[in-house]
């Protein structure tokens, strides 16, 4: 592939690292940093600000329905900054505190764009790549959401200094110059769904069975994304800043696993990296049930970060190869909802679980056992693939 026809493809990348930095890192992931500072101020209450985080959640798993059942073409520059844009807008608009129904309204959206956007980005850049770039491209495109959480680590303590509704309107800002950024540099393509097959089988048995490891990552590292600083702040008595350290490390780790896992599938394929991606997440999950030197509890963090995301990288690339390309919107859209439900189930009974322990070793615990069962499952779809000579990456 020569120069003239790559770049268009990087261009498509970089493109996607933005809509996912906009759609999921900074309107999804950057809440997190605001629940104090909205509690503090009186915005909400803490109970509020937990069903507002439900409703984003709500949101995403509307937004990949949507994406999975639409049946018509699908204009990707038009639709992204559409997408963009009303992410865009719901972050401006929350700058007005009219009460949390009102902000329900906007987090809503902002959950609907944020779950349609991730299974179009993977239509729109990782199907429509060669299938020796495919981990390349679709590593560009999902660092945006480490990159989104690490942007809004950054800068949200400083916006906050402004005041709330300033930093409301800060985030809204720079995610409309994102939005206008990829308005200029989106390549015009158009994808056509397939249509919904009549007395068909749905999925084949390999995406089954990935799609149900992708739902057990989700369930194994969510440990480590709700409770990792806390046991290292108050589990092991050493202090907020070193809780939000290691959290600075899983922050990084979510930035660069996309990228690295996405060069190393290139090489050897999406599913023989997710399988050896799982197990290093298996290891590092279960680290802080041996360990609480920060040494081990920051290479715990690191592995953690960089499959956590990187696995979505993976995933939809792994799918990409297991179904023909006008299908993988609907697969990779079930995946995507699988994900996020069993982010919420498992969100609720890890909260309620340790609320009934004090105990953060269970948790790890249960989450090493997650995760690796998730291997098991991507072993052996990677293993049923080779058997069926599945293959439509060429």
């Amino acid at each position: 592939m020569n120069t003239e026809q790559m770049f268009p493809l990087y261009r498509a990348a970089g493109c996607g690292l933005l809509a996912m930095l906009v759609g999921v890192g900074i309107a999804r992931f950057g809440y997190s940093p605001l629940v104090p500072a909205l509690v503090a101020a009186h915005w909400f209450t803490a109970a509020a600000a937990f069903w507002l985080g439900a409703t984003n959640l709500l949101g995403y798993l509307i937004g990949a329905a949507g994406m999975r059942a639409w049946r018509r073409p699908i204009h990707t520059r038009a639709a992204v900054t559409t997408l963009m844009g009303l992410t865009a807008l719901s972050l401006i608009a929350s700058a007005w505190n009219f009460g949390v129904y009102y902000a329900g309204i906007w987090r809503l959206l902002t959950g609907i764009t944020g779950g349609a956007l991730m299974v179009l980005m993977a239509a729109a850049v990782v199907g429509r790549a060669p299938p020796a770039k495919r981990g390349q491209v679709g590593g560009i495109t999902f660092a945006g959401m480490g990159t989104g959480i690490m942007v809004s680590g950054l800068l949200i303590p400083r916006f906050l200094v402004f005041g709330l509704p300033m930093t409301w309107a800060l985030l809204g800002g720079f995610s409309l110059l994102a939005t206008l950024a990829v308005g200029l540099m989106m390549p015009p393509a158009v994808i056509t769904p397939a249509a919904r097959p009549v007395g068909k089988q749905v999925l084949n048995k390999p995406v089954a069975l990935l799609i149900v490891g992708y739902a057990l990552c989700a369930f194994g590292f969510l440990p480590h994304m709700l409770f990792l600083a806390s046991f290292v702040a108050i589990g092991l008595h050493r202090g907020v800043a070193a809780g939000a350290n290691v959290s600075a490390v899983l922050g990084v780790a979510a930035a660069l696993g996309p990228p690295i896992l996405g060069r190393v599938a290139d090489r050897i394929g999406f599913l023989k990296t997710l399988v050896g991606a799982y197990v290093v997440m298996t290891a590092a999950v279960s680290v802080p049930m041996f360990t609480g030197s920060v040494i081990g509890l920051s290479i715990s963090a690191f592995g953690v970060g960089a499959v956590a995301l990187g696995a979505v990288l993976l995933t939809s690339g792994a799918i990409a190869s297991l179904v023909a390309p006008d299908r993988l919107a609907a697969n990779w859209g079930l995946a995507t909802m699988s994900y996020a439900v069993m982010q919420a189930v498992s969100a609720a009974a890890f909260s309620s679980l340790f609320h009934a322990t004090e105990n953060y070793e269970i948790l790890f615990g249960i989450g090493t056992v997650a995760t690796f069962v998730s291997t098991i499952f991507v072993l052996l779809s990677e293993r049923l693939s080779r058997k069926l000579n599945l293959n439509h990456s060429s």
